[in-house]
């Protein structure tokens, strides 16, 4: 499944917004603050929604759009969203209104082609034991992990439908339903070691998670239970820790990664493939919350290859981030509302980055016109002057600046041009 086009009209900030998603690339949306880049992905996933719900309960209904959603000065949003789905090939899509109180409809919800996709995932289920769900995950910016509980207060079913379960609700990164499903598997796996035919039993769906962990973790590994005492443990640069004692943004994107490989493996029951295969939808808000920038630099291509049959789309502030997709879509405020341009970011310096894409200057501006005033003062062959300027900047932003290498070459060349 994967997102093919997105409407929005009069929704929050944005007037009118006519989104195209390229099926084969990650989508990337930059902008500055306010400009509407977390409202896309909440009205993604408010019609996302949907879906999961029917599933679970075709009389229950997804997010609702609220009256506060409705542009200031507009009467009612809608939005509209078309999927495409690949067994069986087709297009679908539905549509979702809100209108403020008092007034009336000009537009009206249609979940008509909902109604029928469901019918048939449905009979599909029915028919194959093994049929495969979409993932579908929205992980916002108020994501963290508070705790990590090891109390199991109630026993969920982990069924291929339960891949829905807190999906599209935003928050915190629910680790107790993670380690409450990572406790039952892997006792799942001891009892197959124990009493079945062999000791070196792996359960695929606990494999899957630990593939796709060591994969973008790559000094964390073996990921298990301790019964006494208990807690969840894992092995980092061959020491043995306690998940809690990782950083916050270890555990963050731990438990990010641990979250959507567990949706995965529920989705994707066929014993004769990977899970890590299964396609959705995955929304991520500031994909490089609480990450270092070594991390942030890496961490969409590690998910796009982990993950490689799911749609991840994006926001991010980070030239680390830009730098390792091959487009970002720019998202700028105008007179005429906002419009998005597709621009190449691949390979860009960070300085290139922040200055040409992100409108931010390399340098602080009272620094940046130093550096200018030092090459003018060179260009006047007032070399003395010059000197005293360089050694200024230098006690400022220090002797490594690479921009002295320049500055240093042309006064020298000046010096041997006056002799």
């Amino acid at each position: 499944m994967k997102i093919e086009r997105l409407i929005i009209n009069s929704f929050r900030g944005i007037e009118t917004l006519n989104l195209e998603f390229a099926p084969s690339e990650p989508i990337v949306f930059i902008g500055a603050n306010g400009v509407g880049k977390s409202s896309i992905l909440d009205c993604l996933a408010i019609l996302l929604s949907w879906l999961p719900a029917r599933l679970q309960n075709p009389q229950t209904s997804g997010q609702l759009f609220r009256e506060e959603d409705i542009k200031n000065g507009a009467k009612e949003t809608h939005a509209e969203i078309t999927i495409r789905i690949n067994h069986p090939e087709q297009t679908v899509k539905w549509s979702r209104t809100k209108t403020r109180t008092g007034r009336s409809k000009e537009t009206s919800s249609d979940l008509v082609q909902l109604r029928q996709l469901v019918g048939e995932i449905h009979e599909s289920l029915e028919e194959n034991p093994h049929a495969a769900l979409p993932v579908i995950a929205y992980y916002p910016t108020n994501r963290a992990v508070l705790d990590i509980p090891l109390r199991i207060r109630k026993k969920h079913l982990f069924e291929p439908i339960a891949t829905y379960d807190e999906a599209l609700t935003g928050g915190t990164i629910n680790f107790r339903r993670f380690f409450e499903w990572f406790r039952q598997r892997e006792d799942l796996e001891n009892e197959q070691r124990l009493w079945g035919e062999s000791i070196d039993y792996r359960d695929r769906q606990l494999e899957a998670v630990r593939q796709a962990i060591s994969g973008i973790l790559g000094d964390i590994q073996d990921l298990r239970i301790q019964r006494s005492p208990l807690r969840m443990t894992l092995t980092k640069q061959g020491q043995e820790l306690s998940v809690s004692q990782l950083s916050d943004g270890e555990k963050c994107l731990l438990a990010l990664i641990g979250d959507l490989a567990r949706r995965l493996a529920i989705a994707n029951p066929n014993p004769q493939q990977n899970p890590l295969q299964g396609s959705g939808v995955v929304i991520i808000d500031e994909i490089e919350l609480h990450l270092y920038p070594q991390w942030q630099r890496g961490i969409i291509p590690a998910l796009t290859r982990t993950f490689p049959n799911c749609q991840f789309i994006v926001t991010t502030h980070s030239p680390q981030v830009i730098s390792d997709v091959e487009w970002v879509q720019l998202l700028k405020m105008t007179p005429e509302g906002i419009v998005i341009e597709r621009l190449r970011s691949f390979g860009k310096d960070s300085n290139r980055i922040l200055e040409t894409l992100m409108g931010t200057p390399e340098r602080p501006p009272e620094i940046e016109e130093k550096f200018q005033q030092l090459f003018r003062v060179i260009d006047r062959g007032e070399l003395d002057n010059a000197r005293q300027l360089r050694q200024q900047l230098a006690e400022r932003v220090g002797e490594d600046d690479p921009t002295f290498v320049r500055a240093d070459g042309l006064i020298r060349r000046k010096e041997i041009l006056n002799r």
